[in-house]
């Protein structure tokens, strides 16, 4: 498993994959939930709208990369590389399942990764390529997985992804598929992976009682979005607003909130920070 690299958004889970059968080589609306190849799902080589070769034949594969666990609350850079050699047009589909096949965590989207919700946007457990990508023999997608703020021990990421000839038509197209498991623990911070154009410097008190304070210290004048989720992944904006360089205070009032664990995720300009929030009384 690499080490090398770096959607908050309903419960905390994986994709579903790639085309429904219209015709298209690969569907560039995304595919559609359940076609990862994980237990109880099927892919697109299985139901038969791209079943003119076997399941992972020779030739092509699709590769998971990620750091070698995940913490609670701490996010999870992936990237996802479907190649074969000859192939004009790709697309892909992941979901991620705890021991007991429980969807877990959220999607965060990146932007500028060409990737969306399944069921064109109505089901964020699955993620999908949307559009497809018209390249050569080779593409990678980079994916975010926010975990759970508590403990659901090891999770596995399902994915298939597509390699199509291009052709406009649901033939002569190869789909792979890979698993990726990672057990919880100490793991690397994926954010660090990045340069970032900003630090948070400190949030302080914690845990926290009636408010939180956080210190930003930017290098540019960006735009600034503070969410907050709780512990189901539900997630609410409570700033945004364009922040000049040098320190910019955030606060979250607290006060209102049930006593539990929340995260906290500052965004400026499509890269993020995310951290864990204990609220007590």
């Amino acid at each position: 498993m690499s080490r090398t690299l770096p959607v908050l958004f309903g419960s905390l889970v994986t994709a579903g994959f790639l085309l429904v059968s219209t015709g298209a080589a690969v569907n560039s609306g995304g595919a559609p939930s359940g076609r990862t190849g994980a237990p109880g799902a099927l892919t697109c080589a299985d139901s038969g709208c791209h079943a003119s070769f076997g399941l992972n034949a020779d030739g092509g594969s699709l590769t998971l990369e990620a750091p070698s666990s995940w913490q609670p609350g701490i996010p999870v850079d992936l990237r996802l590389t479907v190649e074969r050699a000859g192939a004009a047009r790709f697309g892909f589909s992941v979901t991620v399942q705890d021991a007991n096949q429980n969807m877990v965590g959220a999607w965060e989207l990146i932007p500028g990764q060409d990737t969306a919700f399944s069921e064109f946007g109505a089901d964020p457990t699955h993620v999908t390529h949307a559009p497809a990508v018209n390249t050569n023999d080779t593409h990678t997608w980079q994916l975010r997985w926010i975990p759970p703020a508590q403990d659901v021990g090891p999770v596995t990421f399902y994915a298939a992804g597509n390699a199509a000839n291009g052709a406009q038509g649901s033939a002569g197209d190869y789909i792979y598929t890979s698993s990726l498991s990672l057990p919880s623990g100490a793991g690397v911070h994926a954010e660090s992976w990045q340069v970032l154009p900003f630090n948070v410097t400190s949030v302080y008190p914690l845990p926290a009682s009636e408010r939180v304070n956080l210190a930003l210290e930017m290098d540019r004048t960006a735009p600034v979005t503070l969410h907050l989720y709780d512990a189901t992944g539900r997630s609410r904006v409570l700033e945004e607003r364009m922040a000049p360089a040098g320190t910019t205070m955030l606060s979250i009032d607290t006060g209102s909130l049930s006593p539990g664990t929340y995260l906290w995720r500052v965004v400026v300009d499509g890269h993020s920070r995310t951290g864990l929030l204990p609220v007590t009384r």
